[in-house]
């Protein structure tokens, strides 16, 4: 079993977008604005209004849809089938250093995100790399309560049935991984971090990886 400095991690819990896959291909891009369009065209709200009251939502709430929920009687099934209804393909394709990445990793790996399962399964497809995922711990799951609110992280170690502290988890945002630490968990930021730096740190980030296919380097040889 892979062990980071003499600890055991029997679960690797992985965030989707842009964490396994780079920024760099935009599918996020055309994610977010089709949530501006649902606000728009959905909800109602003034296309002048809509940048202030994400940036207001996200910082209080972690995501736009959940203040869109708690103040503006979202339908969250028919915002989440409207903002994912995209074609991944067209920004996927599938990554054999990835699957060759997670193919050595023998412990179990879930996929934990604020998307919905179905458009999980279809990014996972089209980057070649479903097989390799035990379980997905979607915003369904989550029963609507997104990261990086501590309850979600909760709910997922409950169905791992462990306490957090055998547990790695990799995000793409630094707010989302702060709670996994206080848990105990393993935490590794993907992406450009402070500087593009292993060793930069922010806080509740203890590894900074350029991008997901370097997990294997902190499994094997880089202590915390």
């Amino acid at each position: 079993m892979m062990r980071v400095n003499d600890r055991g991690i029997n679960h690797i819990l992985f965030d989707l977008d842009e964490t396994l896959y780079p920024k760099e291909l935009g599918l996020m891009a055309v994610v977010s604005q089709r949530i501006n369009d649902y606000m728009r065209l959905r909800l109602g709200i003034p296309a002048s209004q809509v940048p202030e009251l994400r940036k207001r939502y996200y910082r209080r709430y972690g995501t736009t849809s959940r203040g869109l929920y708690l103040h503006h009687h979202l339908d969250a099934h028919d915002y989440l089938v409207y903002v994912h209804d995209l074609p991944v393909e067209e920004y996927l394709s599938p990554d054999p250093l990835l699957d060759e990445v997670l193919d050595g990793i023998e412990v179990e790996k879930a996929v934990f995100t604020n998307s919905p399962q179905e458009y999980v399964q279809r990014v996972l497809r089209a980057l070649g790399v479903e097989r390799h995922f035990d379980r997905i711990f979607d915003i369904y799951f989550l029963e609507q309560i997104n990261k990086p609110d501590k309850r979600a992280y909760l709910k997922v170690i409950e169905a791992l049935e462990t306490d957090g502290q055998d547990c790695l988890i990799l995000d793409d945002l630094a707010r989302n991984l702060k709670p996994g630490k206080d848990l105990g968990m393993v935490t590794v930021l993907v992406g450009d971090g402070p500087k593009g730096s292993l060793w930069e740190k922010e806080e509740g980030v203890d590894f900074v990886i350029p991008k997901v296919t370097e997990l294997g380097n902190i499994l094997r040889i880089h202590p915390l």
